[in-house]
Protein backbone atom coordinates (compact mmCIF):
# COMPACT_ATOMS: atom_id res chain seq x y z
CA UNK A 1 0.00 0.00 0.00
CA UNK A 2 2.92 2.18 1.09
CA UNK A 3 4.20 1.96 -2.60
CA UNK A 4 1.56 2.41 -4.56
CA UNK A 5 1.15 5.79 -2.63
CA UNK A 6 4.65 6.41 -3.27
CA UNK A 7 4.65 5.88 -6.91
CA UNK A 8 1.71 8.13 -6.84
CA UNK A 9 3.20 10.93 -5.12
CA UNK A 10 5.48 10.68 -7.92
CA UNK A 11 3.40 10.75 -10.36
CA UNK A 12 1.87 13.91 -9.20
CA UNK A 13 5.41 15.45 -8.62
CA UNK A 14 6.10 14.59 -12.44
CA UNK A 15 2.65 16.36 -13.91
CA UNK A 16 3.57 19.25 -11.10
CA UNK A 17 6.76 19.88 -12.65
CA UNK A 18 5.14 19.56 -16.27
CA UNK A 19 2.62 22.40 -15.63
CA UNK A 20 5.51 24.67 -13.63
CA UNK A 21 7.68 23.95 -16.46
CA UNK A 22 5.16 24.56 -19.22
CA UNK A 23 4.96 27.69 -17.49
CA UNK A 24 8.22 29.22 -17.24
CA UNK A 25 8.87 29.80 -21.15
CA UNK A 26 10.29 33.05 -20.82
CA UNK A 27 13.96 33.58 -21.80
CA UNK A 28 15.98 36.12 -20.80
CA UNK A 29 17.78 38.26 -23.51
CA UNK A 30 20.92 39.74 -22.59
CA UNK A 31 22.60 42.04 -24.45
CA UNK A 32 25.43 41.24 -27.07
CA UNK A 33 29.12 42.38 -27.28
CA UNK A 34 28.70 44.36 -30.61
CA UNK A 35 26.59 44.62 -33.30
CA UNK A 36 23.98 41.73 -33.47
CA UNK A 37 24.10 39.56 -37.33
CA UNK A 38 21.78 40.70 -39.67
CA UNK A 39 19.81 37.41 -40.39
CA UNK A 40 16.93 37.18 -43.13
CA UNK A 41 13.89 36.71 -41.77
CA UNK A 42 12.08 33.52 -43.22
CA UNK A 43 9.29 33.95 -45.76
CA UNK A 44 5.71 32.93 -44.21
CA UNK A 45 5.00 29.39 -44.57
CA UNK A 46 8.93 28.42 -45.03
CA UNK A 47 10.22 26.79 -42.21
CA UNK A 48 9.12 26.49 -38.20
CA UNK A 49 10.82 28.89 -35.91
CA UNK A 50 12.64 26.07 -34.05
CA UNK A 51 14.55 25.08 -37.20
CA UNK A 52 15.33 28.65 -37.71
CA UNK A 53 16.57 28.96 -34.52
CA UNK A 54 17.91 25.81 -32.52
CA UNK A 55 17.28 25.32 -29.14
CA UNK A 56 20.46 23.98 -27.13
CA UNK A 57 18.42 22.34 -25.05
CA UNK A 58 17.53 19.76 -27.54
CA UNK A 59 20.85 18.23 -27.30
CA UNK A 60 20.94 18.68 -23.38
CA UNK A 61 17.84 16.65 -24.16
CA UNK A 62 19.36 14.00 -26.20
CA UNK A 63 22.13 13.30 -24.32
CA UNK A 64 20.22 12.67 -21.11
CA UNK A 65 18.39 10.30 -23.19
CA UNK A 66 21.21 8.32 -24.25
CA UNK A 67 22.74 8.10 -20.89
CA UNK A 68 19.28 7.32 -19.21
CA UNK A 69 19.35 4.60 -22.23
CA UNK A 70 22.97 3.46 -20.70
CA UNK A 71 21.91 3.67 -17.05
CA UNK A 72 19.02 1.16 -17.69
CA UNK A 73 21.01 -1.32 -19.65
CA UNK A 74 23.91 -0.95 -17.17
CA UNK A 75 20.36 -2.04 -14.57
CA UNK A 76 20.68 1.36 -13.01
CA UNK A 77 17.01 2.10 -12.87
CA UNK A 78 16.82 4.57 -10.33
CA UNK A 79 19.14 6.31 -11.90
CA UNK A 80 17.86 6.44 -15.06
CA UNK A 81 14.91 7.42 -13.47
CA UNK A 82 16.04 10.58 -12.38
CA UNK A 83 17.79 11.31 -15.34
CA UNK A 84 14.92 11.07 -17.38
CA UNK A 85 13.04 13.39 -15.11
CA UNK A 86 15.77 16.20 -15.65
CA UNK A 87 14.73 15.45 -19.32
CA UNK A 88 11.58 15.91 -18.51
CA UNK A 89 12.06 19.43 -16.92
CA UNK A 90 14.19 20.70 -19.73
CA UNK A 91 11.61 19.32 -22.11
CA UNK A 92 8.04 18.10 -21.06
CA UNK A 93 6.46 17.81 -24.46
CA UNK A 94 8.69 15.08 -25.80
CA UNK A 95 7.09 12.02 -26.25
CA UNK A 96 10.43 9.80 -26.39
CA UNK A 97 10.61 10.32 -23.05
CA UNK A 98 7.42 10.08 -21.40
CA UNK A 99 7.63 6.89 -23.15
CA UNK A 100 11.27 5.49 -21.76
CA UNK A 101 9.37 6.49 -18.38
CA UNK A 102 6.78 4.27 -19.11
CA UNK A 103 9.34 1.42 -20.42
CA UNK A 104 10.65 1.72 -16.77
CA UNK A 105 7.87 1.60 -14.60
CA UNK A 106 7.01 -0.87 -16.91
CA UNK A 107 9.86 -3.09 -16.34
CA UNK A 108 9.63 -2.43 -12.43
CA UNK A 109 6.43 -3.75 -12.11
CA UNK A 110 4.56 -0.19 -11.95
CA UNK A 111 1.96 -0.96 -14.20
CA UNK A 112 -0.64 1.39 -13.80
CA UNK A 113 2.05 4.55 -13.79
CA UNK A 114 3.69 2.41 -16.94
CA UNK A 115 -0.15 2.61 -18.65
CA UNK A 116 -0.76 6.35 -17.82
CA UNK A 117 3.04 7.21 -19.06
CA UNK A 118 2.98 5.23 -22.49
CA UNK A 119 -0.72 7.33 -22.61
CA UNK A 120 0.61 10.62 -21.88
CA UNK A 121 3.47 9.88 -24.48
CA UNK A 122 0.46 8.67 -27.48
CA UNK A 123 -1.03 12.28 -26.35
CA UNK A 124 2.48 14.06 -27.52
CA UNK A 125 3.39 11.72 -30.10
CA UNK A 126 1.38 13.13 -33.17
CA UNK A 127 2.01 11.75 -36.38
CA UNK A 128 5.00 8.89 -34.87
CA UNK A 129 3.21 5.99 -35.82
CA UNK A 130 6.08 4.08 -34.63
CA UNK A 131 5.88 5.39 -31.27
CA UNK A 132 2.38 5.25 -30.99
CA UNK A 133 2.65 1.36 -31.58
CA UNK A 134 5.54 0.93 -28.98
CA UNK A 135 3.24 2.78 -26.62
CA UNK A 136 0.66 0.87 -27.32
CA UNK A 137 2.20 -2.38 -26.58
CA UNK A 138 3.54 -1.34 -23.33
CA UNK A 139 -0.56 -0.19 -22.57
CA UNK A 140 -1.22 -4.04 -23.47
CA UNK A 141 1.80 -4.94 -21.24
CA UNK A 142 0.16 -3.03 -18.23
CA UNK A 143 -3.17 -4.07 -18.45
CA UNK A 144 -2.03 -7.46 -18.67
CA UNK A 145 0.21 -7.55 -15.30
CA UNK A 146 -3.10 -6.01 -13.76
CA UNK A 147 -5.36 -9.00 -15.16
CA UNK A 148 -6.81 -7.10 -17.33
CA UNK A 149 -6.75 -9.48 -21.00
CA UNK A 150 -9.59 -8.28 -23.13
CA UNK A 151 -8.65 -4.45 -22.39
CA UNK A 152 -4.78 -5.56 -23.13
CA UNK A 153 -6.23 -7.67 -26.04
CA UNK A 154 -7.60 -4.50 -27.23
CA UNK A 155 -4.08 -2.40 -27.14
CA UNK A 156 -2.40 -5.20 -28.77
CA UNK A 157 -5.11 -4.80 -31.95
CA UNK A 158 -4.42 -1.21 -31.48
CA UNK A 159 -0.72 -1.60 -31.48
CA UNK A 160 -0.92 -3.53 -34.45
CA UNK A 161 -3.17 -0.71 -36.61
Amino acid sequence: MKTKKLYFNMLLFLLAVCLLSACSTQRKILPQKGPAPMKKAPELGALPLSEVSPDSSHEVVSDLKHKANEQMSAGHADQAFSTLERALRINPGDPAIWHTLAQLQLNRGNAEQAEQLARKSNLLAGKDNTLRRRNWHIIAQALEQKGLTEEAAAARRRAEK
